[in-house]
C-alpha cells in the first residue's frame, strides 16, 4: 500500500516539512479503469466509456511527476501525457514548450493533478501553506477534518477521519464546485478508498480507477517548460557535478540557476564561496559536496547579499560552517539564521545549531600545501556597498560573483569597469576571471583571460 511506501516520512507530512528525507524515492503507480467521454454525444445523455491504463510517476526528492493515460481499446494510439511539478500541472511538446493541460474526456486537469492519493501527499509536502484544516467533529463519536486545498487555479474541499493528524494519507474525499457554461453550477468530488479512486462529476461517475501498490523506479524528470510558474526552483541531485579548475579550485556549473558555487579544497577542509537559492537546494549540494569531497565545509562565504547568494546559509551553517562575512552584512544573516521555517522545516531548523559568523573588514587569507586563498571585500563594486571577490594567487584566478560582463571586442562599462580598477588598484595579478552568474547570457563569456580583462578596460 501507499502508506507502507511512504511511512518514511510521515513525520514530515504532519509538519508540512519541506526538508527532504534520506528515505526520498521515486516510484510509480499502475492502475487499470475506466473514464467516460460526454463531450460529443450523439443523443442526449449518451457518453462513451473507454477501458484505460494510467500510469502515475513522482521523484519525491525533486518533486517531478508524470501522468500517462493510455486507451486499451486503441493500444497503437499514442498516449496522453501529463507532467507534475511540485503540485502544478502542465502538458508539454517536443521543443519542451510549457502547455496548459487539457481535459482527459471527462477528468479536469485539477482532478488529474490528485488523482493518486500518492500525489496529494506530495503536494501536501510540497505546498503546505496551500493546506488549510479544522476539526469540525465530533460526528457520531468520530472526530473529522475538513481541509481547503488550493491547486492548479481551483479550491479544493477534503475529508478525513480519526486519524486526521496523519495529514493527506488519511483523506478520504476531495469535493469542489465549479461553472460549467451549459450545465450551470456543478460538482466534482474524488473518493481514495483503499488503492481504488472513484471521480463523480454532478452524482455521474466519470472515472474509476484501480491502482496496484507504488514500487520503485530510478527517478522522474519532467520537460523544462515554464519554471517561472513553478513554486521554486528545484535542482536535481545529478545538475551538481565539480569541473577541476586547478590549484584546488572546483566549480559547480548549474544550468538551471544559470550560476556556479565554487569549492576550495585544502588539506583536510573545504571552502565553498557563493550560496545557491533555496535551502531545498543547498542541501543537496551539501550532500553533493560530502559525497564528492569526503571533507568538512569549515567555512562559506558569498559575494555580496543578494538571496541567490546569500541562499544557502541557513543550510552551510547546519553543516557546521563559518559564514564569512562583510561587516556590514551581519545583521541580515542573524535574520536569515533565526527565520522562522516552520511551514517548510529545514536541517537548520530542526537542529542542533550551531554555528558562527566572521565579519571580514578588509581580507581574510587561508592557506596550506594544497591551496592557497584570500578573500578581498571591494567596497568599490559599484553594485552593493560591501563586495566580496576572491583570488586564488598560486593561479592566479579571480571569481568576480556577478560583477563582470566581459563582451569580446568591445571595452568595458559600469560594474565591470570599476571590478577591474578596484583590481589594478590591489595589485592583483590575474590570469583567469570566472563569474558566478550568468553561466550563459548572448555575447558575454564566464571565463575571461587576464589580458582579455586589461585589454577591454584600457581600449586602445
Amino acid at each position: 500500500m501507499w502508506r507502507t511506501l511512504a511511512a518514511c516520512f510521515v513525520c514530515a507530512l504532519v509538519t508540512g516539512a519541506m526538508a527532504q528525507s534520506p528515505a526520498a524515492q521515486a516510484w510509480e503507480a499502475l492502475a487499470e479503469g475506466t473514464i467516460t467521454d460526454s463531450t460529443h454525444p450523439v443523443r442526449p445523455g449518451d457518453f462513451r466509456t473507454y477501458n484505460v491504463r494510467v500510469r502515475v510517476a513522482l521523484d519525491e526528492q525533486t518533486g517531478e511527476g508524470e501522468i500517462t493515460i493510455s486507451n486499451k481499446d486503441h493500444p497503437d494510439t499514442p498516449p496522453d501525457r501529463y507532467f507534475w511539478r511540485r503540485g502544478r500541472l502542465f502538458q508539454s511538446n517536443d521543443a519542451g514548450d510549457d502547455l496548459p493541460p487539457a481535459n482527459e474526456a471527462d477528468l479536469s486537469p485539477s482532478t488529474l493533478a490528485m488523482i493518486h492519493r500518492g500525489l496529494l501527499a506530495a503536494y501536501w509536502r510540497e505546498r503546505p501553506e496551500n493546506f488549510h484544516a479544522e476539526v469540525v467533529g465530533p460526528r457520531n463519536d468520530i472526530k473529522t477534518t475538513h481541509f481547503l486545498i488550493a491547486s492548479n487555479d481551483v479550491l479544493w474541499k477534503g475529508w478525513s477521519g480519526q486519524n486526521f493528524m496523519q495529514g493527506p494519507h488519511e483523506i478520504a474525499y476531495l469535493w469542489r464546485r465549479f461553472h460549467h457554461d451549459v450545465l450551470g453550477s456543478i460538482y466534482e468530488n474524488v473518493d481514495y478508498d483503499g488503492n481504488t479512486v472513484l471521480v463523480r462529476r454532478g452524482g455521474d461517475i466519470v472515472a474509476r480507477l484501480e491502482f496496484a501498490d507504488p514500487r520503485p523506479i530510478e527517478k522522474v524528470r519532467t520537460p523544462k517548460g515554464d519554471p517561472t510558474r513553478d513554486a521554486a526552483m528545484v535542482i536535481p541531485p545529478e545538475e551538481f557535478v565539480f569541473r577541476d579548475l586547478g590549484g584546488g579550485l572546483f566549480a559547480c556549473e548549474m544550468a538551471r540557476a544559470n550560476a556556479r558555487v565554487f569549492v576550495v579544497e585544502f588539506e583536510d577542509h573545504l571552502l565553498v564561496f557563493e550560496g545557491v537559492y533555496t535551502t531545498r537546494n543547498a542541501e543537496t549540494l551539501a550532500a553533493a559536496v560530502r559525497d564528492r569531497f569526503k571533507k568538512p565545509v569549515k567555512y562559506f562565504a558569498f559575494s555580496h547579499i543578494h538571496g541567490q547568494y546569500v541562499g544557502g546559509s541557513r543550510a552551510w551553517s547546519h553543516e557546521g560552517a563559518v559564514i564569512l562575512i562583510p561587516p556590514t552584512s551581519a545583521p541580515l544573516i542573524k535574520d536569515v539564521l533565526g527565520a522562522p521555517f516552520h511551514l517548510r522545516e529545514d536541517s537548520w531548523s530542526r537542529g542542533p545549531r550551531e554555528s558562527g559568523i566572521e565579519a571580514v573588514a578588509e581580507r581574510w587569507t587561508c592557506e596550506d600545501e594544497r591551496a592557497s586563498v584570500v578573500i578581498i571585500n571591494d567596497k568599490e563594486s559599484d553594485h552593493t556597498n560591501e563586495y566580496f571577490i576572491l583570488y586564488l594567487p598560486r593561479t592566479k584566478t579571480l571569481l568576480t560573483g556577478d560583477l563582470l560582463f566581459y563582451r569580446p571586442g568591445k571595452p568595458l562599462t559600469g560594474r565591470s569597469l570599476a571590478l577591474a580598477k578596484f583590481i589594478e588598484k590591489q595589485g592583483l595579478e590575474v590570469d583567469r576571471c570566472v563569474t558566478t552568474w550568468p553561466l550563459e547570457w548572448p555575447g558575454v563569456k564566464s571565463e575571461v583571460s587576464g589580458d582579455e580583462l586589461r585589454a577591454a578596460a584600457n581600449p586602445k
